[in-house]
Parts: C-alpha cells; structure tokens; sequence
C-alpha cells in the first residue's frame, strides 16, 4: 500500500496530529487474554508503537495515531518493561486503519530493575529432527531462573526451518517473551527476501523494553536472496526509535552480525547520515553467525557472540546457550550454559575404587555436577571412615561444572573403607544423591617422579605422541586439583617438577590463563591472567611457557615464577579470534593465523618473519605442526598451508579432497604428513604438499585429533564414532573404540547422540593407546586389537590430549580438574 512521499517528510513531533493519519488504535491491558479490548479493560499510556519509519507514543487514552509510509507492512509496538505480547505487531490489510494491541503481563520481569535474558542463535533446523531435549532444556531454565526474554538471532535456516521453529518455541508456549532476528540463510525465495520470515515472525526489525534497558533488533543486510528493506530503511527507523528513548537509558543491539570489530558503533548510510550508538548508552551488541563463543570489549561496548545451542561450533565450540544478567545501569554479564545435560553427577576425586590423601592427610573431593535445565545451587558430602561418620561438609564452586572441598581424615585413614554420599541441589526441588565406596590410598604411595619434558602438544613440535619408556597401566590418583576455570583444547605441557595448563573464559569475568601446578602434589603454583580465553595448545621452550589468547596476545611467561617475559600483539583478526594451537622449538615460537602467522624469538619476542601468503578465515582449532623444515598450519573452509620454517614463505597449498574443512592437527614424521580432514585421511609429502595417499573414511573426522602412527596402524578420533585404528598399509579398518554419548557436543554439526573423540591418543610403551574423550573418559587400549585395559571416568568431557612425563600421566577435563596418574603401587 504506497503512500504520497510528503508523509516521509513529516517529522516525529507532527506524525501524531496529522490530519493525514491512516492508522489508529489503542494499546491496553488485557485482562482476560482474549487480544480484544473489552470493556473495562485499562489502555495503556506512553507505549511506542511504529509503522516501520515513524514512531509516536500513546496518549493518555491509550491511542496512537501513525500515518504509514511507502514500504510499509506492518504496525508493531515497543513492548513496555514487565510486559509480554503475543503478538507484539499487526499485519497491514488492505482496507484496515485500525489496529489494537494487548498487553499481558511478563511474570519472569523484574519493572525497572535488573533482569535477565537467554541468548541462542543459529540453531538451523532445517535438516535435523529431535529438538525436544535442548528446547525442554531452555524452556526449563527460563522457567526456574525468571527469564524475562529469549532472543534467538537468527539463522533459523531456509523456509522449512522457518515454519518449522515458530512451534518449538514461541511467546505461547514459553515461560516468557520469545523474539527472533533474521539472518542471511532466513532470506529465502518469495516476492521478497523476508516474506517468509515475515510471515511467520513478523517484522525484520523493531524494539522493546525490558528493566531499565531498551532493546533493538536489527535484520542481516543480505543473504541468500536479496531483501526488500535495505540500510536506509533500518536507519531510518531506528533514528525514530531511538528519538522517543529517554537519554541516558541503557540500550543493547541484537544482529546476526557484528556491526564493526572496532570501538565506534555507528549505524547509518553516509552523507552525513548515521547514528552514534555509543551516544546514545550502547551497552552490548549481541549476535551469531560465525557458529563460535566469543566475547570482547570494544572499547566501552561488550559484543557477546554465542555458538549455536543444538549443534558443535565451526571452530568446535560448546552446544550452549547464554544467560545474560542486566544490571540496573544495563551493564550485561555472561553465563554460558550447555545444553542436553541432564542431572549428570560423577565423583571426580575417586578412580577405580580408590581415592589419595593430600600431603597433609586431608581428602580431596571433587565433584562435576550439571544440569542443563537449571544452575547448580550446591553440593554436600558426608563420608564415613571405617565405620565413623564424619560431619558434612559443603563443597565450594570452582567451576561451572565442578565443586570441590578438602576434607580433613582421621589419623590413620589411610588404607580404610571410606563411604562417600554426595547430594547435588539443582534448585527448585531436584536432587540428586551419589554414593562411592573407596580405599583412601596414601599420599605419595607411589610419587610422581617426572622425566622428560613434555613441550608441545603430543610431546613435540612433530606432534609424533609416541613414548616408549611410558609408565603401563592400570593407573591409580596420585593426585588432582581443580584450577578454578575451564580447560579447553590447551593439552598440559610439562618440564621438570611443573605441569602447566591454560584456562578460557567464555564469560570474559577474568578467569583465563597459565595455570602452574607442582608436578608431585597438585599444589597450584603461579597463575598468569592472560586478556581473554586461550582455547588451545600451549607450548614450553626451556624454561619459558608460551600461549596466544583469542584476543590475539602471545605471552612468553617465566615458567619458574610466572612473570612476563614478553607479550606480542598479533595481526589476526578481532572476529572470529584466534583459536588455533601454537608451536614450538629452538628458541623460535610460530603463533597466530593468516597474516598474522609469525614467527618470533623466545626470547626477547623479536618478529623473525610473517607469514604473506594466506589470509586468515573461520576459526579452526587446528594445531601447527613443525617438522623437516617446514611448518603446516590450516584454515578453516579454506586450505591447509606448509611454509617454510626458516623464512615464512608459502611453499605449498591444498584446498581439494576435503583439505579445506577440517580442524585436525599433522602428525609428521620425517618426510611424511598424516592427517585427517572432513571425512578422508590424508599422507603428504612434507616437503611440497603432494597427496601420497588418500583413503575416503564411513565417518566424519572434522575433530581436531591428530592421528596417532605406529609401525602397525594409524589411529585417530572422529565426530561421532569413536576412535577409529586403520592398517598402516593397507589403510582398511582394523578396529573401533566407540566411548559413550559426548557431555558436550563441540565437533561441527555434531548433536545427540555422538561418540566424540576431539583429542590426539598417545602410545605409551610399544602396545598401550591412551585417549580421552567427550564422554569423560580416560581409556587405555591395546594398540593391536582396541580392547578396552583399563579405564577412568571424570564426568566432565576430555578436549584436551594426555601428556606423559616420567612415570606419570596428566590429563585434564574440561571442568579445571588437572590429574596425575601413575601405575598402581605394587604393579
């Protein structure tokens, strides 16, 4: 329905007295719920309702009057704080000048106060099926923690997606106000791009209001098919908008996409035309897109990017969802949340029926407690000691997923029968009780005596894993202690009497870092706080530990003492972040990705040369691997790339066969490379790239393992079926270690139910396979059969590979716990 241009020339402060007007209404309180303004039923005034362009608000009788304008589909209000609407907008008809809206009530608000919202995106249904768990799982936790919004921001994916999702989740059918963006594949075809959406979700962008902050959503500029509204449309709303929001009032921006990776966040079409949104009290830009977890400041601005709740990450991010908490001032803060959990309990401290006293004769109880529908509210624990009962103890949070208390035993503890009950409160009246019966073992029964360093992942910058004077199982604790954050793909690193570990912090509250623990006790050392998250390998050259965090920083820190040596800001990218592993060997580190690859002296972190022949891309968790001379590192959905180690140059290239999609890391072993990709594994020539041999596999390996090579097999991990051992010469399958159901799903597009390996085996011996997995465990296999030796579960996933130093073993779970195992005393 077009309208004479002199309308667009009206200015806010005359739209409401217009002669002109074509369109009308009132907004009140509906009492019974029906949608229709029945007698008695209160109008509501000062609500901002809008055409598309204009915006006015109601008078004291509730009415507004708006005149429309050329591109206009629909009328839509700015729902008030403490309120929900369903729906908050009206179609245009043909005909039709009057247009009421109802406003009920939003139970799970908090009027004017500080409030808080949950955070999904990119759930992408189009060609999956069984979403019952994760939505019952978000609904449940809007339910229990008073919710007062959910934002989806989009990629909801194709038109069958598109209808299909509304019924998922809806303001009906949750517990509170559910609202949606559109993003670049929710343009499909039609007279325009967003008929579909529009249909179904109704208009592309619009705002509302929830405590003290305003809210504006915003639509993905282009996509799959073009758009009927274009920048100037969105800009010239939002100024209308944003016109009638009272200065000062906090306001938080939701997208598909980031608006700018710099401080400023201006939104307009040029000339002159443009609104500074740090003017007018920016807080946050939330969005999705790119599939990862991802937070920063800009400046002033907090962008939070949230991976995709249903499915694994592009670069092997958690399944999640966020919880962000508003303040009153509209400061926002971050709990990520997994999905598909459900009261999953497991004591952490005990193994196989043992657990070890600390140096001084207390108990170490760990527990890793989550539940996907709820936060965690506390854990209790009462043990029993050779018949005695002892008083119960609370356990502290140190994680997310993981409480911890040191108990203090009775003289002579050592060697007795201990019970242990634990009960789990997830809030709200559900609890869980577990109980394990043990053997307090001594502290030091059999002492971890470390040996040679452990300075790359897999042991060495070749990334070989293979230790030949390993310690055999069956393992038992000689220790574990929990770090106090998360640890992601960042594999221990160990030198003489230190294991060093790095922590990421999808919440940015100032938990990432280098942790330092006493090789012999667990005792935490030194922490290095590191700028944001390190979500991958750390490496040590002498006595100097090395990491990059995602924001681009690589650290050199004293492995001694914790100090800086030096930091580096690297040319990488601010979105995605940088989430690849870093190398390292003979006094030179590799760091970074794409242009901002380099190579630089450990120590003094002087540049030795930049990589000019690739630029950087998606996120990938792949590894550099160095070896014969040259150093091969990868690009998400791009190539996997070998530069000269000496110069930085380019020497070779590889993005056909499924080499361009994949996250692995090479295991290099003189001439030759071996490494997995997409759905094939791949032998390379070193030295030029060329593709020795090439065996299309009956799964999906986009994990980030690096194969394992013996004389006999290559064996690796896969997304969804395990680790999987094949004929060194024959390349055929030889066996299959299927572990249980993943904890967390991280591989791509990986969901319920899938057998996740993420992380690298490591021989130990000539006969023994080491491996961890997304199910929580710790598995050691015969290298030539697959059979299952000896086994540990954690209840937290394994993303990290095992390390072997001396006559022990140190893994650590993604809850913080760091373990060292050594073979059992007497064995």
């Amino acid at each position: 329905m077009k309208k004479p241009p002199f309308f667009a020339l009206f200015v806010v402060a005359l739209i409401a007295s217009s002669a002109w007007a074509d369109y009308s209404g009132i907004v009140f309180a509906d009492r019974n719920a029906n949608g229709i303004h029945d007698p008695g039923e209160v109008p509501v005034a000062g609500v901002v309702v809008s055409d598309g362009l204009h915006a006015v608000k109601t008078d004291k009788n509730g009415r507004y009057v708006l005149p429309g304008h050329e591109v206009e589909r629909f009328l839509f209000m700015t729902v008030p704080d403490g309120c929900k609407a369903y729906p908050f907008y009206r179609k245009i008809e043909d005909g039709k000048e009057q247009y009421d809206f109802a406003l009920l009530p939003n139970k799970k608000g908090t009027p004017g106060k500080e409030h808080s919202f949950l955070h999904i995106t990119d759930t992408e249904i189009f060609n999956t099926g069984e979403h019952e768990d994760w939505v019952n799982g978000l609904r449940e936790y809007a339910e229990k923690t008073g919710a007062s919004f959910v934002i989806h921001t989009g990629d909801i994916c194709y038109e069958k997606g598109l209808k299909e999702h509304i019924n998922l989740m809806n303001t009906g059918n949750f517990p509170c106000p559910v609202y949606y963006c559109i993003g670049n594949h929710d343009l499909v075809a039609g007279k325009y791009g967003e008929e579909v959406f529009e249909n179904v979700y109704g208009p592309t962008f619009y705002s509302f209001d929830s405590g003290s902050t305003h809210y504006i959503v915003t639509p993905m500029l282009g996509g799959d098919r073009k758009p009927g509204y274009t920048k100037e449309d969105v800009y010239r709303w939002m100024k209308n908008d944003l016109a009638l929001v009272p200065k000062g009032k906090p306001v938080i921006v939701f997208n598909h996409d980031i608006l700018t990776t710099g401080d400023q966040f201006k939104y307009g079409i040029g000339k002159g035309e443009e609104i500074d949104l740090n003017a007018h009290n920016l807080k946050a830009w939330i969005y999705g897109h790119w599939h990862i977890n991802h937070m920063r400041f800009q400046g002033e601005v907090f962008t939070m990017c949230t991976g995709t709740v249903d499915k694994g990450g592009i670069d092997h991010s958690t399944a999640a969802f966020r919880d962000i908490h508003v303040d009153v001032e509209g400061y926002p803060s971050s709990n990520l949340r997994y999905a598909y959990l459900d009261r999953a309990v497991h004591v952490a401290s005990v193994q196989n029926g043992k657990s070890p006293l600390s140096k001084n004769g207390s108990l170490t109880v760990l527990v890793n407690a989550y539940h996907a529908g709820s936060p965690t509210k506390g854990v209790t624990c009462s043990l029993t000691v050779d018949g005695k009962k002892l008083p119960e103890v609370a356990l502290s949070r140190r994680t997310d997923w993981n409480w911890s208390a040191e108990v203090p035993m009775p003289a002579g503890a050592a060697g007795k029968k201990v019970q242990l009950r634990t009960r789990v409160d997830f809030g709200h009246g559900l609890t869980v009780d577990a109980e394990e019966n043990f053997i307090c073992t001594p502290f030091a029964a059999n002492p971890v005596r470390t040996g040679n360093p452990w300075n790359n992942l897999l042991g060495n910058p070749e990334h070989s894993g293979t230790v030949p004077g390993a310690p055999l199982p069956p393992y038992e604790l000689a220790w574990v202690s929990n770090i106090g954050a998360n640890v992601y793909m960042a594999s221990p690193v160990v030198r003489e009497d230190k294991v060093y570990v790095a922590a990421m912090d999808e919440d940015l509250k100032g938990r990432s870092g280098i942790y330092a623990l006493d090789a012999r006790t667990g005792e935490l050392l030194w922490r290095y706080p590191t700028r944001n998250s390190v979500k991958n390998t750390i490496a040590l050259d002498g006595d100097t530990v090395l990491a990059q965090d995602s924001d681009g920083y690589l650290y050199a820190i004293h492995g001694k003492t914790g100090m800086l040596r030096w930091e580096k800001k690297l040319n990488v990218k601010d979105v995605p972040g940088l989430i690849e592993g870093l190398v390292a060997d003979k006094g030179i580190v590799y760091a970074g990705s794409g242009r901002g690859l380099t190579a630089c002296s450990v120590k003094d972190g002087k540049e030795l040369w930049k990589n000019s022949g690739w630029d950087q891309r998606e996120g990938t968790t792949t590894t550099m691997s160095l070896g014969n001379g040259v150093l091969i590192s990868g690009s998400q959905w791009q190539a996997l790339f070998g530069n000269d180690a000496a110069t930085g140059k380019l020497l070779w290239k590889i993005d056909r066969d499924g080499l361009r999609n994949r996250g692995a890391s090479a295991a290099i072993h003189g001439d030759k490379a071996y490494i997995t990709s997409q759905d094939g594994l791949f032998v390379l020539e070193t030295a030029t790239g060329n593709v020795l041999n090439h065996v299309k596999l009956p799964v999906s390996v986009d994990v980030t393992s690096t194969p394992l090579v013996t004389d006999q097999e290559i064996i690796f991990g896969s997304a969804r079926d395990g680790l999987i051992a094949l004929d060194r010469e024959t390349l055929t399958e030889k066996w299959r270690h299927a572990p249980g159901d993943a904890l967390v799903y991280t591989a791509p597009y990986t969901r319920k139910v899938s057998a996740t390996i993420e992380t690298s085996p490591v021989l130990a011996g000539d006969a023994t396979v080491l491996a961890t997995a997304s199910d929580g465990s710790l598995t050691a296999l015969d290298r030539k059969s697959g059979n299952v030796l000896w086994k540990a579960m954690t209840g937290a996933p394994f993303l990290s590979s095992p390390a072997i130093s001396g006559n022990a073993v140190f893994v650590a779970d993604f809850s913080g716990n760091v373990y060292a195992l050594t073979p059992v005393a007497g064995k």
